[in-house]
């Protein structure tokens, strides 16, 4: 009977690929704690999150203008089609 743990899907072993996961993961975290070390590094990424709030913030107003437009439209056509 085979382990639904140690069985292989396309070909890659799901525990191999978790560990593979991980040690990635422990990679990027210590390269970006030490990054974060240097006063500089971190007025670039403290720019750069700005800039994608900023951007994420524009984005969410004309959405929210262009939902409110579509609804007032569809308000409108409801409205002829009930009073016909």
């Amino acid at each position: 009977m085979t382990s639904n743990t140690n069985k292989k899907q396309n070909g890659v072993n799901p525990v191999a690929a978790a560990v593979a996961g991980a040690v990635v993961g422990a990679g990027v975290a210590i390269a970006g704690a030490i990054a974060m070390k240097d006063e500089k590094n971190r007025k670039k990424v403290e720019k750069v999150m700005n800039d994608v709030k900023d951007q994420a913030s524009g984005h969410m107003k004309t959405m929210r203008g262009e939902a409110k437009e579509k609804t007032a439209e569809i308000k409108e056509k409801v409205t002829k089609v009930i009073e016909k």
